[in-house]
């Protein structure tokens, strides 16, 4: 008896395989993500392209001042035209003799080794160098002005003539010193942010002129690496330089006990350099001929630093 004939087999087409739903779902959320970082990426690059680079001065380094167009140099003091300042100066020894006796009894109750302890220090010193401008010859009050904010937000714009690399500085400086002429605008330029800080003073700013200026000092406490804070100092003094429109900036950076005395200049063609001095060192009380020197001597150029007018490279105190 033969065989009933076998029925072909047939093919099975795609319709009729099961579905992995969950296999497929999982592919289809791939895809998706796939196309979200996709315009992730493109946004991101957007982004990027437009996003200001911001710098605190605080964490600035001298690789990010060369890159900004600085150049350094130095300068020394001329010890015979200071001994000749000394020997004419108008300050009363008064002034000096009170600030000695101050400083002594900071130093004996106060450590240095934290930033109070240097400020109380530089409290003291500018208010000294107040008090010698008012009762001067041409009797300019003096606005001391701590943590003077010179850039926030989006910060101060710098940018390099030369390869046309942009950074935004944003930071306050410990403190800032001006004269100012008429006493009458002394509430304003205690109240007015920096910007419009220069129709009151009507010269510049020390980071301190003959009329009015604005000078910038910053303090530290001595057991950080002094001359490591220089960086952060010079571009204060730089993002100053651009809020202001003041193509020079003299500077101090200072523990109380050491104290450098620097100045910043930019030319026309957007060239930035740095000028800075020697350390000078107030010797430790208690009170004695040699301590006293010292004070006078920083007391001295503090106050030709507040006033000065000239270009750093023709001033009669230094050498370049």
């Amino acid at each position: 008896m033969s065989a009933p004939p076998r029925g072909r087999k047939r093919k099975r087409s795609i319709h009729d395989t099961p579905a992995d739903l969950i296999r497929m779902q999982l592919a289809r959320r791939q895809l998706s993500e796939l196309q979200i970082m996709e315009h992730v990426d493109a946004l991101q690059s957007i982004l990027e392209s437009t996003k200001k680079p911001k710098l605190s001065c605080s964490s600035v380094t001298r690789s990010q001042l060369t890159e900004m167009g600085l150049k350094r140099k130095v300068f020394s003091l001329n010890d015979v035209a200071l001994d000749a300042r000394i020997a004419a100066s108008s300050i009363d020894s008064k002034h000096i003799d009170a600030l000695c006796m101050q400083l002594t009894r900071i130093h004996r109750s106060k450590s240095r080794r934290n930033e109070a302890g240097a400020r109380m220090i530089l409290d003291a010193v500018l208010l000294t160098i107040a008090d010698i401008s008012f009762e001067a010859k041409e009797k300019l009050p003096v606005a001391i002005l701590p943590q003077m904010e010179i850039a926030s937000g989006d910060g101060v714009l710098v940018k390099n003539t030369i390869n046309q690399s942009e950074v935004w500085l944003t930071g306050n400086v410990d403190y800032g010193v001006c004269t100012y002429k008429h006493e009458a605008h002394r509430a304003r330029i205690f109240e007015s942010p920096l910007d419009n800080l220069m129709l009151y003073t009507g010269n510049r700013i020390m980071v301190a002129g003959p009329s009015t200026t604005l000078m910038v000092v910053e303090a530290k406490p001595d057991k950080e690496m002094f001359i490591d804070s220089l960086p952060e100092a010079t571009s204060l003094a730089i993002a100053l330089s651009e809020v202001t429109g003041d193509n020079t900036v003299r500077y101090c950076l200072s523990d109380g006990t050491k104290w450098v005395f620097l100045a910043y200049t930019r030319d026309a063609e957007g060239n930035r350099i740095s000028y800075e001095g020697p350390l000078l060192t107030i010797m430790q009380p208690p009170v004695g001929e040699h301590f006293k020197k010292d004070v006078r001597c920083v007391v001295e150029l503090l106050y030709h630093w507040l006033r000065a007018d000239s270009d750093i490279e023709n001033d009669p105190l230094f050498t370049v």
